[in-house]
């Protein structure tokens, strides 16, 4: 650090000055060349704190210039929104965002947020700070005398600014408070005192300076008044788990969390002790300011942060989806097997329809629009008669998977062991009732026509096409069954924003106040239909925009030129059935083999990609890091061992 001494003497020279130039150039100096040396972080700052005691001078200049900077410079409202959501709403802060990435905003020097614009460039110059122990910390405000005697003019001044953003604060979080979307699910808010606005008056007496002999009233109360208004936005985001939620009320919980947080962190930073004691307190404030503007035009943070809570919501209900899809019990195993047996017929006939709407050559938006209709009902139909198709389950039984991490906790390795052994076996006898009844109903579909057309259902080009559509290393049906899975991936998340959305929208009740429906289908319908479309509408438009996915892909990669298309198990097994009825059966025993692996590895490909997209987004969505995979991998594989035949059958109890 050669340029450390003239830098000082300079500031010597000009310690009342206002310009912050010689302080970025300061912070520039105190930088490490890489945020991860963490040693060359400490010993910069050991060697300012090394000159500064050696040269008393230069230490009571830079304290005057720092008071100088920061005394021309408006604090308050820097405390209290650097690092929380605005009152703009998602998509106006999303808009707002963008355009100063494109655009940066102009530095205005009234205000303390720009001057941190300027010092901290870099992204990562929180993590340096960071790392600077609270003892260098205190050695620096020793050395440049701020541990000593009463509180000097800058310093009165900063708990001042302190006190006027808690004021700022407290207002914000009582406005909140009284926001519709809240006194929604908690009315004791709008019915008795509420502790939003008790705050604002408690935090209002804390601030004023008090009269000479009155007592200063306790800081003990309004740190009551906030735990209370934290238990209240606990209250109102276990209510939005079963009443739904919105981006509107997950913005607004969001928001006053972190006010309530900052508030916490400044009432603590007014404590009348000495100003070690605040050390610790004071010196992570500065770091969390400093990484919040590093990320304050970060859109990728501004969607992960609110869109966490709401996606909770959606995999909430996905996961209430997904216990109906673990067996636990022989006869649970068998219904299953008779839901997705009844799949595999229906499937056989999608898989018909399909090929034949092929074979009519339609120009592309109507091909797409017909073969969407087609799996789009289908699937419908599906749902409707009660039956159950493989590979939506893994989005269903991740959720519910990382539902059951969430309330055990990441101890509780048996437990979950067992909980993925059943989903495996749920998941292997869905598999084996859809594509063996795929199979054996399109094998007898393709025979009856044979018998009562005199040809088979699919053209000899047309089956050869087909079956080298399933070849697993020829063809690109691997790909595509990865491009599948995100699809049933994004059912799953479809799914669970329908239901989050008709519970949250209230739908079957304002089905219930329908006049028309009422005198067309009569009081008692009109009730059953309102319960069906509150326990079903998620499964029902899950199922039509998957089947539209699935119908506009391979028309949406012919528009783009790309080789997008999907490959789906249950339809690889009707299409193999087919093929091989086309061809007279007369392909060799080894090309069919290779053919029905290449299904077997559509359908694995199928469920990896989207139990793996729906177990991410569900962990990250809860906020839950596993820590004991491995364990949970020897449970695993000791239990395959000991009790392989569990894993696909269940026991008699």
């Amino acid at each position: 650090m050669p340029a450390l001494h003239p830098l000082l003497e300079a500031v010597a020279a000009a310690p009342d000055s206002s310009d912050p130039a010689l302080l970025v150039e300061l912070v520039a100096a105190l930088r490490p060349v890489q945020a991860n040396d963490h040693e060359d972080a400490r010993n910069r700052l050991c060697l300012l704190i090394d000159v500064l005691r050696s040269r008393p001078h230069l230490a009571l200049a830079l304290r005057a210039y720092l008071a100088s900077v920061l005394a021309a410079r408006n604090h308050s409202f820097f405390f209290a929104e650097s690092g929380i959501l605005g009152n703009t709403g998602f998509f106006s802060e999303l808009r707002h965002r963008i355009a100063n990435r494109i655009l940066p905003p102009a530095l205005d020097a009234r205000f303390l947020s720009d001057l941190f614009d300027e010092l901290f460039v870099r992204e990562d110059d929180a993590r340096w700070l960071a790392a600077v122990p609270d003892a260098l910390w205190q050695e620096l405000l020793a050395a440049l005398g701020m541990d000593q005697g009463p509180l000097d003019a800058g310093q009165l001044q900063l708990r001042h600014e302190i006190g006027e953003a808690l004021r700022v604060l407290a207002c914000r979080l009582a406005a909140l408070g009284l926001e519709p979307e809240m006194v929604r699910y908690y009315p004791a808010l709008a019915q008795y005192e509420s502790p939003f606005l008790a705050q604002q008056r408690e935090i209002e007496l804390l601030i004023l300076p008090a009269a000479p002999g009155a007592v200063a009233p306790d800081q003990a109360h309004a740190a009551v008044l906030l735990a209370q208004c934290r238990e209240a936005l606990q209250r109102i985001r276990k209510l939005s788990h079963e009443g739904g939620a919105a981006v509107k009320l997950s913005w607004h919980l969001m928001r006053a969390q972190q006010i309530i947080e900052r508030m916490d962190v400044l009432l603590d930073l007014l404590l009348p002790e000495a100003g070690a004691a605040r050390l610790p307190a004071a010196s992570r404030f500065f770091c969390n300011l400093v990484a919040a503007e590093s990320r304050r035009g970060s859109v990728r943070e501004l969607i992960r942060d609110v869109t966490d809570l709401l996606s909770l919501q959606v995999t909430e209900h996905a996961s209430r989806t997904g216990e109906h899809y673990v067996t636990r019990n022989r006869g649970e195993f068998f219904a299953m097997f008779r839901a997705a047996a009844g799949a595999g017929v229906i499937v056989a006939g999608m898989a018909l329809c399909k090929n034949f709407i092929a074979t009519l050559h339609l120009p592309p938006a109507w091909e797409a629009l017909g073969f969407s209709l087609n799996y789009g009902l289908g699937f419908v139909l599906v749902h409707l008669l009660g039956f159950t198709i493989a590979t939506k389950q893994p989005a269903m039984t991740a959720a519910a998977l990382a539902a059951t991490i969430g309330q055990q906790g990441s101890g509780a390795v048996a437990e979950m062991g067992e909980t993925i052994i059943q989903v495996c076996r749920s998941q292997f006898i869905a598999i084996a009732g859809n594509v063996l009844l795929a199979f054996i109903s399109s094998l007898l579909v393709a025979w009856l026509w044979l018998f009562g057309f005199g040809h088979s259902p699919l053209p000899v080009e047309k089956a050869q096409h087909v079956l080298h559509d399933l070849h697993p290393w020829l063809s690109m049906a691997l790909p595509h069954a990865a491009i599948a899975g995100v699809c049933l991936f994004l059912t799953g998340l479809i799914s669970g924003y329908y239901d989050n959305k008709a519970i949250y929208n209230r739908v079957p009740d304002r089905l219930r106040r329908v006049r028309w429906l009422r005198h067309l289908l009569g009081a008692a319908r009109q009730e059953r239909l309102a319960v069906y479309v509150e326990h079903n509408l998620g499964a029902l438009a899950g199922n039509l925009f998957f089947g539209f996915m699935l119908g506009c892909m391979g028309t949406l990669g012919f528009m783009l030129g790309l080789p997008l298309d999907i490959r789906h198990v249950t339809f690889g097994a009707a299409n193999l059935a087919y093929g091989l009825a086309a061809l007279d059966f007369q392909l060799p025993w080894h090309d069919a083999l290779i053919l029905a692996l290449g299904v077997g590895l559509i359908g694995l490909t199928n469920l990896a990609v989207s139990f793996a997209l729906a177990m991410k987004v569900a962990l990250k969505s809860r906020r839950l890091r596993f820590h004991q995979g491995g364990a949970l991998l020897g449970y695993l594989l000791r239990q395959l061992v000991r009790r392989p035949r569990d894993f696909v059958w269940p026991p008699r109890s």
